[in-house]
């Protein structure tokens, strides 16, 4: 489906069609390959994850709806920021999810959403936290945490949720950018780690740079949080 220039994919868990139940939902910006996802995913509904519908969300660029606020542009494809992602969580909260809950057996309480992101989506997925109550849990895979002001922002505020569940990743070779701004993702990480310490967030570290198997780090933030309880 197409909401507000947004393609939103749809993928369900196995047996959704054999049965009554109502699932939890993931909301996966940025990424709308969804059905490759759920297929790393489907072993595990059995063996410790929460079976979930996962719905991948993608604009027609990422610079807009994933920027928290504006920010300059960093280099010749990076930026400018216009800082449209609270615009796009009330989007998102207002209309998208709405919508999957209208046509899918979803659960649609916050303890049964949760908002994930690659990079700059993920950066957005922990600011969604900060915003609203809408979402009880978050995965910022590979997130891009050196956003300016964004250590600053983590320092001075907290999570609208009382009780969030956090996954947080990075590649050990993300620090080694060229670009200088960039090049901060390791120390920006860790001191929101730190800020979120009341919270404990769940840290993982992967090998390589910022692209290095993609789907793989995603599923792993999403085992994380949908973990069954």
């Amino acid at each position: 489906m197409e909401i507000n220039d947004f393609n939103v994919n749809i993928a369900l868990p196995p047996k959704y069609g054999d049965t009554v139940r109502r699932f939890p939902v993931v909301y996966l910006m940025g990424e709308t390959d969804v059905e490759q996802l759920m297929k790393l995913l489907a072993p595990h509904f059995d063996s410790g994850c929460k079976p979930f519908i996962l719905a991948g969300i993608e604009g027609k660029d990422w610079n807009t709806p994933f920027s928290p606020w504006p920010a300059p542009r960093l280099g010749k494809n990076l930026g400018p920021f216009s800082g449209g992602g609270p615009k796009f969580l009330l989007l998102l909260e207002q209309h998208i999810a709405p919508a999957i809950d209208n046509v899918y057996r979803t659960v649609p309480t916050p303890e049964n959403r949760a908002i994930t992101g690659y990079s700059l989506a993920g950066l957005l997925a922990l600011y969604a936290l900060y915003k609203s109550k809408y979402f009880s849990s978050c995965a910022c895979v590979s997130g891009s945490l050196w956003f300016p002001q964004w250590v600053e922002y983590v320092r001075t505020h907290v999570p609208e949720v009382k009780t969030p569940r956090i996954y947080i990743s990075l590649g050990d070779r993300e620090n080694e950018s060229r670009n200088s701004v960039m090049a901060t993702v390791t120390d920006c990480t860790q001191r929101t780690i730190e800020a979120l310490a009341p919270y404990a967030p769940f840290f993982e570290v992967n090998t390589g740079g910022h692209f290095k198997d993609v789907q793989q780090r995603i599923v792993k933030g999403l085992l994380y949080i949908m973990e069954a309880k």
